[in-house]
């Protein structure tokens, strides 16, 4: 059985780690960092970097951010996410040290540039980002960051999953994001596609995680505060699942 993944989460706004709530109210809580050394030493299988500014302002990838991210030499792969809109932006990401990306906005933008990146890049290093909530009518809805609203997922998305551009989808319960009520699971038995997701939202507690386990197409999930200002949280979380899901617990000393 391939072990599941426990990615941590790391909201960046502003120069500021934040939490994130239903993605329009942000607090600052921290350095990015410390949060990330601390995260490669409490043994993360990923951490995920969204710089959630980026695409909306139209400033591109956060250079900085990813030098010193680069300086700290950890070991963690490393999920990026933000501003990435040509391929030149996916080569300079990956180039200073992303293993993977993380694409949303692209999709509807420049549909033609985020299959190239596909293309040049590699479709295993490439995840689409999917903020998703369920209407009255238990419909599906997409939620646009840039403009604040939900809509409809648009056929660029739909041709993204069907055209094989994609390793993964990263599918964040918006709605209960920055809560502890937990991951809604109607969206994901809605969500009538047979590729490999990433949840996100709302995941506090471990019963939470085990049920959404429990479908074989997620194979990871991705918890921000809980795991990111708690010294033995992830390994807590790993040992309570034990090894049927997930991969075996480690701390190491190295500071």
């Amino acid at each position: 059985m391939i072990k599941k993944r426990l990615i941590s989460s790391i909201i960046y706004k502003d120069d500021n780690v934040v939490q994130s709530f239903n993605y329009n109210k942000f607090l600052p809580i921290g350095n990015i960092e410390s949060s990330v050394k601390n995260l490669n030493r409490w043994n993360a299988d990923e951490i995920l970097i969204l710089s959630i500014d980026r695409s909306k302002k139209k400033i591109g990838p956060d250079i900085d951010l990813l030098n010193k991210l680069k300086n700290l030499k950890i070991e963690t792969p490393i999920i990026y996410g933000g501003g990435i809109s040509t391929l030149n932006d996916a080569k300079k990401v990956t180039a200073l040290g992303a293993d993977r990306i993380v694409l949303e906005s692209i999709i509807d933008e420049n549909y033609d540039q985020f299959k190239e990146i596909s293309e040049h890049i590699g479709r295993q290093s490439i995840i689409l980002s999917m903020p998703l909530s369920l209407n009255q009518n238990n419909e599906i809805r997409i939620f646009d960051y840039k403009i604040q609203k939900e809509k409809k997922i648009s056929k660029n998305f739909l041709k993204a999953i069907n055209d094989d551009l994609i390793s993964e989808i990263l599918i964040s319960d918006y709605k209960n994001q920055g809560t502890m009520r937990g991951f809604d699971q109607k969206i994901i038995k809605k969500f009538n596609f047979k590729n490999n997701l990433i949840l996100s939202g709302g995941i506090y507690e471990i019963s939470n995680i085990r049920k959404i386990f429990q479908d074989k197409r997620v194979v990871a999930c991705s918890v921000g505060n809980n795991l990111n200002y708690g010294e033995h949280r992830i390994q807590k979380f790993k040992s309570n699942l034990k090894s049927s899901y997930l991969r075996r617990p480690f701390y190491s000393n190295q500071s």
